[in-house]
């Protein structure tokens, strides 16, 4: 089997969005001229995830946005707790610096976020291609949601992000 492998890299500066990536994977379904076939579009982090929704609508976002930080209360020791934080807050038992695979300076406490991606988005989604490009409905798009974005002040380096998508040919598709 055929594979094609687009890899999306960019910084992550802002803590919590929603960023729209369906028109990068369809121009590299037109760039690998897959006309039918599946994306599997994977987040390589465990604090970012992928969504299909209506991404188009701002006030929509700010909603869900809103909805995410409300919901899952972020650690009263996080970096992003001040005096205007309107969100709930809680204690966490996780640190970053606790698991033994870590090999960054990172003092942050991300708790929330790991849950957040849990609760609100997917580590990868699978999406049929038909007539070349991604077969969506209507209102949806797909899009990254990142719940762990870092500014880089202070020993919290920016964050780095993949995303992939595997595009994968099929040889025809039959309707029935």
């Amino acid at each position: 089997m055929q594979a094609f492998l687009k890899e999306l890299k960019f910084p992550s500066v802002e803590h919590t969005y929603i960023k729209d990536i369906t028109a990068v994977i369809n121009q590299a379904i037109r760039k690998a001229k897959v006309k039918e076939g599946f994306v599997f579009v994977n987040s390589k982090h465990t604090t970012m995830g992928i969504v299909i929704n209506e991404i188009a609508e701002p006030n929509l976002l700010e909603d869900i946005l809103h909805h995410t930080l409300h919901s899952i209360p972020e650690d009263k020791r996080s970096t992003r707790i001040s005096t205007d934080y309107i969100h709930p807050t809680t204690n966490y038992r996780h640190r970053c610096q606790d698991n033994p695979y870590c090999n960054e300076i990172d003092e942050d406490y991300n708790a929330a976020s790991h849950i957040r991606a849990l609760a609100f988005s997917h580590p990868s989604v699978v999406v049929p291609i038909r007539h070349g490009k991604l077969e969506l409905g209507k209102y949806q798009q797909v899009a990254v949601f990142e719940f762990d974005g870092r500014d880089g002040k202070g020993k919290n380096p920016i964050r780095q992000r993949v995303v992939q998508a595997w595009i994968c040919p099929a040889e025809s598709i039959t309707e029935i």
